[in-house]
């Protein structure tokens, strides 16, 4: 079910920054459908029933931020575009609202941050292309897997791997940084040496130019629906994937043992790089007159 709505608000702060504060989400429900999604039960509080068949499209997203972007108060913070959902999500194809968001943003020569499992960023090359020469864009992508069979049951609606980081790998030279997050690393899934070794050796051969990593994370209600992913497709790992989460997080031994490794590979592939958000604009400007 698809749902058009127009919104009053389109910015949102968070106090942490992951990696910005301020967000932007043109759609409510994601149809990439990742198994793990920490917001897939935020629907209930709008009840829905399905995070990943109810989508809610917000039509007048561009209008809403080119609104609250000419607000005297707005300061030019580094905005983020789909924090909770995938911006690039199928219903993208046919609403094109991250065409309109981009033009906003070029408008206000505004830092952005954007971050898509998909390879439909790549249709809007020429735009980024267009943006980054007046303001500072960052693209991250995010995978977990390489293993096709494994992906296409915890993240049914995302590009490959492979496609991912290929998809990123165009954006070298254009942007000011490329980033790969590895997360979520799934115990007994995800966390082979094969995959963590591949992972860092393709994003160290395509140009890739940060690398940031985290261990699957159970919370809430995603805790038993995950469970019940493991228990249906891997039952052979069932048990011992149960022993891991008796909390929300993975066992602690594990997660010691777990980042030594990516500690080791992030040296043999000198991933050491940090990400900073991007000073806020206006900021920028008036320190130019000094």
């Amino acid at each position: 079910m698809i749902k058009e709505i127009e919104a009053k608000k389109v910015l949102t702060y968070h106090e942490q920054a992951f990696p910005t504060h301020w967000d932007v989400n043109p759609y409510r429900g994601c149809t990439v459908g990742c198994k793990y999604c920490f917001a897939q039960y935020s629907h209930k509080y709008l009840r829905l029933d399905d995070f990943f068949k109810d989508i809610i499209v917000k039509t007048n997203v561009a209008e809403c931020l080119e609104k609250e972007l000419s607000n005297k108060k707005w300061k030019g913070q580094q905005i983020k575009i789909g924090g909770t959902t995938d911006l690039y999500q199928h219903s993208e194809k046919s609403y094109e609202l991250m065409q309109k968001l981009l033009e906003v943003i070029k408008r206000h020569r505004n830092p952005v941050f954007i971050q898509t499992k998909s390879t439909l960023l790549l249709r809007d090359y020429e735009l980024i292309k267009e943006l980054a020469k007046i303001t500072t864009v960052d693209i991250a992508t995010r995978i977990s897997t390489f293993d096709n069979n494994i992906q296409k049951i915890i993240e049914p609606g995302a590009a490959s791997a492979m496609e991912r980081l290929e998809m990123l790998a165009q954006f070298g030279g254009i942007v000011r940084s490329s980033t790969l997050g590895l997360m979520p690393i799934i115990p007994l899934l995800s966390d082979t040496d094969e995959n963590l070794e591949t992972t860092f050796r393709e994003a160290k051969k395509m140009g890739i130019d940060n690398i940031v990593t985290s261990i699957l994370f159970l919370r809430g209600e995603v805790k038993p629906s995950f469970f019940k992913v493991i228990q249906k497709h891997f039952p052979e790992k069932f048990l011992a994937f149960a022993a891991l989460y008796t909390k929300s997080d993975a066992d602690e031994n594990y997660r010691t043992e777990l980042f030594k490794k990516l500690r080791e590979l992030r040296a043999q592939y000198n991933f050491h790089k940090t990400f900073v958000p991007a000073p806020a604009k206006k900021e920028t400007e008036q320190l130019t007159l000094f």
